[in-house]
């Protein structure tokens, strides 16, 4: 009896955020980006990796939307965030490892759909060790920086031809 007064619980309620959302203006709050629209640019000394910002701006307050195409072979070594950051995998596979030791053969793999955090100043490296491109969805708050984990070190390196 529980169980039948939950479901039609839930069945009204789903029916009445239909109502509510089929009345409802969008507005112009509402963005649309359709991948054609994105403007790819270079990641300086990136080796051919490029990016482009859906969605706000990393370098101001506010809640950005990045996306990151790693060539395959690429990767960036160690390095870190001065705030949390949400990658998702949107296309290829992508690699990422932890730590300030860079490993790639130790880079744990992730395929399209797939999900990573990483959280402020937490050391990182990642990109597509594979042969084929990658391309993360990356969401933060800005402003953030970036900062090598090991000075010493090239940011980007090609792990294969």
């Amino acid at each position: 009896m529980t169980t039948a007064i939950l479901n039609t619980s839930f069945a009204i309620l789903i029916s009445l955020i239909a109502i509510t959302a089929h009345g409802a203006d969008i507005g112009a709050e509402f963005q649309v980006v359709d991948s054609s629209e994105l403007k790819w640019m270079p990641v300086p000394s990136g080796m051919g990796a490029q990016f482009a910002v859906v969605r706000g701006d990393p370098s101001t307050t506010g809640v950005y939307v990045i996306r990151v195409r790693f060539p395959a072979g690429v990767m960036d070594t160690p390095h870190f965030h001065s705030t949390d950051r949400h990658v998702t995998v949107i296309e290829g596979i992508w690699y990422a490892g932890v730590g300030t030791r860079f490993d790639p053969d130790k880079a744990q793999e992730i395929t399209a759909g797939g999900y990573m955090f990483h959280p402020a100043g937490a050391a990182h490296w990642d990109g597509a060790r594979g042969d084929e491109d990658a391309v993360v969805q990356i969401i933060g708050n800005g402003p953030v920086l970036s900062e090598q984990a090991n000075h010493d070190e090239p940011m980007w390196v090609r792990v294969h031809e």
